[in-house]
């Protein structure tokens, strides 16, 4: 939400230093520069201005951590342009009076199109026509058959917030059976049944992350929870590349445990060339694209109205949780 028209002109001499330390679109850039003087830099770059900055405006890859806040000087707000705050040091924020503000429903319709995408790609296979076939050709394609009804299917979530609980929803609605499992108490209003992870690794046909990267989601999928897994099943990373061990799921997709993988989210950025599930039959790797929708992308820069309205001296409408 943007400032009423009474608060810009209360603040309107007022100059603030805002750093923008990854790309925003055209319109929340100007409205920036209508309040303050932006400065525009790289992360890498990030420290050598900290110091003057009144405002951060980050997204996926400035490390906001206790030795750059040591610098910041001036520093009342981190704004990250996303939804994930593991880049971002947020206790160590609050202990300096630094609020932080995010977009936590920005990029959730389009995380859930990729998941759902995600799952019918693994399990349904299509022979596009191209080009004009011979007759023979024509229904040799038509005998062709993969894959199953989703209908036939379990999904388990893992993670069931804003992403998770929509992607259950579509799931639902195409006939899965759905599983879930969240740290806290999540109400539904669709059929669902909460399960602890060793059962709903063992029931699910397909497993989705939507958690944050945490001390308890680091590496959450690695060798001993894969042993759990139904085999055969398959695995859809759209959350963080941190919280799955890339080498053990790649070693359980040889195996057979897992059938197919789809990975949008690696560790690091961008995977290393002897990254393990390169080269994988079943890999379906994608480069952290998952919310790259155009309104997702605009939604996310919404930020810059939380920021300037902390700067003003107002509460923001999307505070980071604190716990």
């Amino acid at each position: 939400m943007r400032l009423s028209d009474g608060l810009q002109r209360q603040i309107g001499q007022t100059m603030w230093t805002i750093l923008v330390s990854e790309p925003l679109n055209d319109e929340p850039l100007a409205y920036l520069a209508a309040h303050g003087r932006v400065i525009r830099c790289g992360p890498e770059e990030v420290a050598a201005h900290i110091a003057d900055a009144d405002a951060l405006i980050v997204r996926t890859y400035t490390q906001v951590d206790e030795a750059l806040l040591e610098a910041a000087e001036r520093l009342k707000v981190v704004g990250r342009a996303g939804v994930a705050l593991d880049n971002i040091d947020v206790a160590a924020c609050g202990k300096r009076g630094i609020e932080v503000v995010h977009t936590p429903a920005a990029n959730t319709l389009a995380v859930v199109d990729y998941t759902i995408h995600q799952i019918i790609e693994m399990n349904r296979r299509f022979w596009p026509m191209e080009e004009a076939t011979t007759p023979e050709a024509f229904h040799a394609a038509r005998k062709q058959s993969f894959g199953r009804f989703l209908a036939e299917m379990t999904l388990g979530i893992v993670g069931c917030g804003r992403i998770g609980s929509r992607v259950g929803r579509a799931a639902a609605g195409l006939g899965m059976t759905v599983l879930y499992n969240d740290i806290r108490p999540i109400e539904l209003d669709y059929p669902a049944r909460e399960v602890d992870k060793p059962t709903l690794y063992a029931e699910s046909d397909v497993v989705t992350l939507h958690v944050p990267l945490t001390d308890l989601t680091t590496r959450l999928i690695d060798a001993d929870a894969l042993k759990q897994f139904k085999p055969g099943s398959q695995l859809i990373n759209a959350a963080r590349g941190g919280c799955v061990n890339a080498f053990d799921v790649a070693a359980a997709l040889q195996k057979g445990q897992l059938s197919a993988v789809a990975i949008d989210c690696h560790d690091p950025e961008p995977p290393p060339a002897d990254y393990p599930l390169f080269g994988l039959a079943g890999a379906i790797l994608t480069p952290h694209v998952a919310a790259r929708v155009p309104a997702a992308m605009a939604a996310m820069c919404d930020v810059v109205y939380d920021v300037v309205r902390v700067l003003a001296g107002q509460s923001p409408e999307y505070p980071a949780p604190q716990d």
